[in-house]
């Protein structure tokens, strides 16, 4: 017997493959699911998949295939934990910013570069964006860059002091309240260290902390091109 050498398991595949793919495309599209539906709820909306399957009435593999016949992107575990734990987004990031609104950017992103810290709350999916430092003028402009340039909302700010333990917590968590113009229940508990304090005009350090890993690696993000361009601008010079 002549061996058919132009077909295999591997062709009986692909064909198996063809037909589903055709068959999931011509239910769906029965079913009026187009691309902009799809990228409307599952980007803007940030709908599971399930949530999707359930909205069209069909199965969570239907609308995965159509996803990948439509060439958009499945979100990794790691960002679909983000989406279930952050419903709608705490911050919107400016485009366009004016030459004005640069420079409050370079400067704030420099003073994070110099006084940031990324905290961890028990494992990497808790990054904290957090500023910590005592010049009231510094924290200011880090707010600003925070609300302005992020278009991070007020609410999500956390606030911790630090003192010496003869300072007074309660004027000095209402100087800073005014200082920072952020209310005081978004102070967290003071923390006091053992040492004295012998400055009159020393008013502790405070920690500006925003629990958003998606903001904190932007920003990080942010700071690695300023380094760079900093980087090539010095060895061009």
């Amino acid at each position: 017997m002549k061996e058919n050498k132009g077909f295999n398991v591997s062709n009986m595949v692909e064909i198996k493959q063809l037909f589903a793919d055709r068959k999931v495309m011509q239910m769906l599209s029965s079913k009026n699911i187009s691309r902009e539906s799809l990228e409307e709820m599952y980007y803007k909306r940030k709908n599971t998949l399930q949530q999707i399957a359930t909205e069209f009435d069909t199965c969570i593999f239907s609308v995965a295939r159509l996803m990948d016949q439509y060439g958009l992107k499945r979100r990794n575990s790691s960002e679909a934990t983000y989406n279930r734990f952050n419903k709608e987004e705490c911050f919107d990031i400016k485009g366009n910013l004016n030459s004005k609104e640069k420079l409050l950017k370079e400067t704030a992103l420099t003073l994070y570069w110099c006084e940031g810290t990324g905290d961890r709350r028990g494992d990497k999916k808790n990054t904290t964006l957090a500023f910590t430092n005592k010049d009231a003028n510094m924290l200011r402009i880090w707010l600003k860059f925070l609300f302005e340039i992020c278009g991070l909302r007020r609410d999500k700010v956390r606030i911790r002091i630090y003192l010496h333990n003869n300072q007074d917590g309660i004027r000095l968590k209402k100087y800073w309240s005014e200082i920072l113009d952020i209310p005081p229940f978004q102070f967290e508990n003071i923390s006091y260290t053992d040492k004295i304090s012998t400055k009159e005009d020393y008013n502790g350090t405070v920690k500006i902390k925003v629990h958003n890993l998606k903001l904190y690696l932007i920003v990080k993000n942010w700071i690695g091109d300023l380094k760079k361009q900093l980087l090539e601008e010095c060895q061009s010079g």
